[in-house]
């Protein structure tokens, strides 16, 4: 009996794959290997998402930054980013990571929210300030 081999790509079309990616170059010593070992939570966090996780080492302020965003986006330089800076010395990858992943996801849903919503909202913003504004006048 021959069975059909069925690929992940056609059970699931959005297969995400986030991945972490040190730019550019080498972490020093201390930083790499608190990456090293944070690495199996970060890429758990992002796997199934649709952005990557940057890390950079800034030799002058001897911090570490963390930058989540589209490859896309990431290559123009523009489009949506999150970034988490912390001490070279930390060993805050995990917690930093969780943080701009979390505010990247919020950020994304806010702009990817449909154009009905988005009016609605910004209706009710200004009529808050209208009222705000007579109540001041009475």
């Amino acid at each position: 009996m021959l069975v059909q081999n069925i690929t992940n790509s056609q059970l699931n079309p959005r297969n995400f794959q986030g991945r972490i990616d040190v730019i550019p170059g080498n972490l020093s010593y201390e930083p790499a290997k608190n990456l090293r070992k944070a690495y199996n939570v970060l890429s758990e966090m992002i796997k199934d998402k649709p952005y990557n996780l940057y890390v950079r080492q800034e030799y002058k302020y001897n911090d570490i930054s963390m930058i989540v965003q589209t490859e896309k986006d990431f290559i123009r330089n523009k489009g949506l980013k999150v970034e988490g800076v912390f001490s070279a010395n930390d060993d805050s990858f995990e917690s930093t990571a969780k943080s701009i992943v979390k505010s990247y996801d919020e950020d994304f849903e806010k702009q990817s929210m449909p154009l009905s919503k988005k009016i609605k909202k910004g209706l009710d913003i200004i009529g808050h300030k209208l009222l705000k504004a007579l109540e001041i006048e009475e």
